[in-house]
């Protein structure tokens, strides 16, 4: 049972400290989203959201994205590619004749051939008005960049490696809620209901969405600006092995933070409470203790994590410079809160509630394995549900509510975690000191460190 009791604490830890998961990605409800506009329609078999976009179905999305649908139905065909379906001809010869196309050869579109991320940022920026005619105001060669430099691509809504419809549908989302160029104050769904392309009964839903996503964007940018902060959590936690209760965990904590953006390891934090933990008797050993309850304290300082549990005080050198460096960049995921990730908010005078979309979740942190040399299939862990309850006060976040379910499958036995963490943030900017204990020189190496073997 010790090994047994060992695999779900090791997992425990892992999954609360990543509080991501691997997967694969699945943005249905943005292709929800578009196709309630008239805007994705999928196939006789569905969305097909978990294949490669062929290039007669970006040629379709660009079209209906620039509000043209109607008036390519009517053109005659006459463009010189002899390989189009009859359905892809008005889509293409809109295009061709507007010069947005040129074909893959003379007399050839090549429709079946796969569309690249790079090609569908393409066609997404001119849906905004951007133009890469003569570089006017990117090129081909820099169309991803550029997107992502007005908001457009994010990292996750695309994926440069493997391209599928499931991005279609979150770039195509995002698309519509980024500013048309020459007006920072008109999105591309606005214009397309001002033209007449998309009624205004029918994005009414969509654009209230919109403007709920873009207030709590706007909190979150001020939250995640605030190099200092002070704030109250609890933790709680049940830990299901195979259908039957493991443990359950508690953990009342006030966590303070001053964080160096630039030289990581030169952060301060503070975080002092209790851990609360019950186990389920017919899984120790006879004599061991179901129930635990100890003070525990951790610091943070010049790149040495402190840690007081129960008087037990050891230390450990930790480099968060090192480990954001293994991690890869994520700066682009500290700037954005990607459109695609949420599923619905609802307003409620000042409180929204957001919803954020599980199978998106999955896929975020795709990337971030690769980098560490990882793979989805080494991890074995998925997000079945996240909800998120955040309350906004002058454009301040105040309180998270935060529920997830994992799922994570170890030694070919199922790990199921029900978690809550709620946050109530009480100061952040400058007001906020982190106090350090001035005994930090007492605390001992821990022995064998992070490299130490397995017992």
């Amino acid at each position: 049972m010790k090994q047994k009791f060992r695999i779900v604490l090791v997992s425990m830890l892992l999954v609360v400290g990543m509080l991501v998961a691997a997967g694969a990605s699945s943005y249905d409800h943005c292709a929800d989203q578009l196709k309630a506009l008239g805007l994705f329609q999928g196939t006789e078999q569905g969305y097909e959201l978990d294949r490669a976009p062929t290039r007669a179905e970006a040629a379709t999305m660009l079209v209906r994205l620039l509000g043209k649908e109607a008036d390519a139905q009517k053109l005659e065909y006459t463009a010189p590619f002899t390989d189009l379906e009859d359905w892809q001809k008005p889509y293409v010869q809109y295009l061709y004749d507007n010069e947005l196309t040129s074909g893959a050869t003379e007399t050839t579109f090549e429709p079946e051939s796969l569309c690249s991320a790079q090609m569908y940022t393409t066609f997404l920026l001119r849906a905004l008005g951007y133009s890469d005619a003569e570089a006017a105001d990117f090129t081909y060669q820099d169309a991803i960049t550029f997107g992502e430099s007005i908001g457009l691509v994010d990292y996750a809504n695309c994926n440069q490696q493997k391209f599928l419809r499931d991005h279609i549908a979150a770039m195509s989302l995002t698309a519509l809620n980024t500013a048309v160029k020459g007006d920072e104050d008109t999105v591309l769904l606005e214009k397309l209901v001002a033209d007449g392309a998309v009624a205004q009964a029918d994005a009414k839903d969509l654009l209230a969405f919109f403007d709920s996503f873009n207030s709590y964007v706007k909190a979150s940018e001020q939250m995640s600006a605030a190099s200092q902060s002070d704030m109250t959590m609890s933790i709680a936690a049940s830990v299901d092995m195979d259908d039957v209760q493991v443990m359950s965990l508690d953990m009342p904590i006030d966590v303070k933070l001053d964080m160096d953006m630039e030289q990581m390891d030169q952060s301060k934090i503070a975080m002092t409470g209790k851990v609360k933990v019950e186990m389920n008797e017919e899984l120790v050993d006879p004599g061991m203790e179901t129930k635990v309850e100890q003070d525990i304290a951790y610091y943070y300082t010049d790149g040495v994590l402190y840690m007081n549990m129960g008087g037990q005080k050891v230390k450990m050198d930790m480099s968060f410079e090192d480990m954001m460096q293994q991690m890869g960049d994520l700066s682009a995921m500290q700037k954005t809160e990607p459109i695609c990730m949420i599923d619905s908010i609802e307003k409620s005078g000042n409180t929204s509630t957001v919803t954020y979309s599980a199978s998106g979740m999955n896929g975020l942190i795709d990337s971030v394995l690769q980098n560490m040399g990882m793979t989805t299939a080494d991890m074995g862990v998925a997000i079945d549900d996240m909800s998120a309850k955040v309350t906004v006060s002058n454009d301040m976040i105040k309180t998270m509510d935060v529920a997830m379910k994992f799922t994570m499958t170890v030694e070919d036995q199922t790990m199921t975690m029900d978690m809550t963490v709620n946050c109530t943030v009480n100061k952040l900017g400058s007001g906020v000191t982190v106090t350090l204990p001035s005994d930090l020189d007492t605390y001992e190496e821990m022995t064998g460190g992070a490299d130490a073997p397995a017992a």
